[in-house]
């Protein structure tokens, strides 16, 4: 299952992506967990997750290069400027061995919600934490962290930091590894507004030769990105009574809209929802609206492993061998 790692970038040619001059499409796995295993001493996780996507066929991996929780041993920061290297050199291991089966991933580089800290602990670290009873809700502080001028050059410092760091494993500096398809600014940023958009691309391109993302939810188009994303829940948006047109609606309107090349970055129905039947027709349908839209990668939530802990988002998680195995290697086979 091992190979050579990828040795050229993926690059756009603003409507489509290419792989050595030819468009390249895909089929992803969100493993946002990859780094958190390595830093908490479950690096077999990580690899078998790892193994899994290149089992099933997918090209991508989608998966956080961040870690801002002060109680975990795998947090990539102490603090604003203050990086914490057990938990970068699990990143590093990650993209390694991401590289080794040639994936190639797509890193987040903060969160928008609280899990792994997210902007509550970066305004926590700012001096202005938020209340408890907020604390879930991050729209009601996010707009306090995207117009903190502190808070801007945390992320210019983290950011620059992380592309200029060069992987102990590897070798490569972050910026240049072709391991890296993508970065995006933030996990789903609800409620960036254009000019922080603009300056977080500005930070990321400024040090990389790979694509920007924003990360979000609703393909925002802007011409400071690459690319954009669609994230898509049906029944978290009060449409499971018609989740299959929901979601063929969400990526045909959005693949009409943008101009930029399209990534529905996740998607997803409950295991403990709908009928099966009936999630596997809605999946089957998914990809082939994004097949006939255009779109360039699509991928749902969330790979799982047989290790994986049942209390960790086992509502959503498929696998090797599970309820959408054979729908996720024929939709490789018509993306390839």
């Amino acid at each position: 299952m091992l190979v050579s790692p990828p040795v050229e970038l993926i690059v756009s040619d603003g409507a489509q992506l290419l792989r050595d001059g030819r468009p390249f499409r895909f089929v992803l796995a969100n493993a946002y967990y990859l780094a958190d295993e390595v830093g908490q001493g479950a690096r077999a996780h990580a690899i078998e997750a790892l193994d899994a996507a290149a089992t099933l066929g997918l090209a991508v991996v989608r998966a956080w290069a961040f870690n801002d929780d002060p109680q975990k041993t795998s947090r990539m920061q102490n603090g604003l400027g203050d990086a914490h290297e057990p938990g970068m050199r699990a990143l590093d291991e990650v993209v390694a061995e991401a590289g080794r089966r040639n994936l190639r991933l797509i890193l987040p580089l903060l969160n928008y919600w609280p899990a792994y800290g997210g902007l509550a602990q970066w305004l926590a670290w700012r001096g202005t934490p938020v209340a408890d009873a907020d604390r879930d809700h991050p729209e009601r502080y996010a707009a306090s962290f995207y117009r903190d001028t502190q808070l801007r050059d945390a992320y210019r410092h983290r950011v620059e930091g992380l592309l200029d760091r060069r992987n102990t494993v590897t070798g490569a500096r972050y910026g240049d590894d072709p391991t890296v398809l993508a970065w995006e600014l933030m996990n789903e940023p609800r409620g960036a507004p254009d000019d922080w958009i603009a300056f977080a691309a500005a930070v990321v391109r400024g040090r990389c030769r790979q694509l920007v993302a924003l990360g979000d939810e609703d393909a925002r188009d802007s011409p400071d990105l690459d690319l954009t994303s669609l994230h898509f829940y049906p029944e978290k948006q009060s449409a499971a009574d018609d989740a299959e047109r929901f979601g063929n609606a969400a990526i045909q309107s959005a693949a009409h809209r943008v101009t930029h090349p399209l990534i529905v970055g996740e998607f997803g129905l409950r295991n403990d929802g709908l009928p099966l039947a009936t999630r596997q027709s809605a999946y089957r349908a998914w990809f082939a609206s994004a097949v006939d839209a255009g779109v360039t990668g699509i991928g749902p939530w969330l790979l799982g492993y047989a290790a994986r802990p049942p209390a960790w988002d086992e509502e959503y998680t498929f696998s090797v061998g599970g309820d959408y195995d054979a729908l996720l290697r024929a939709a490789v086979e018509d993306f390839s």
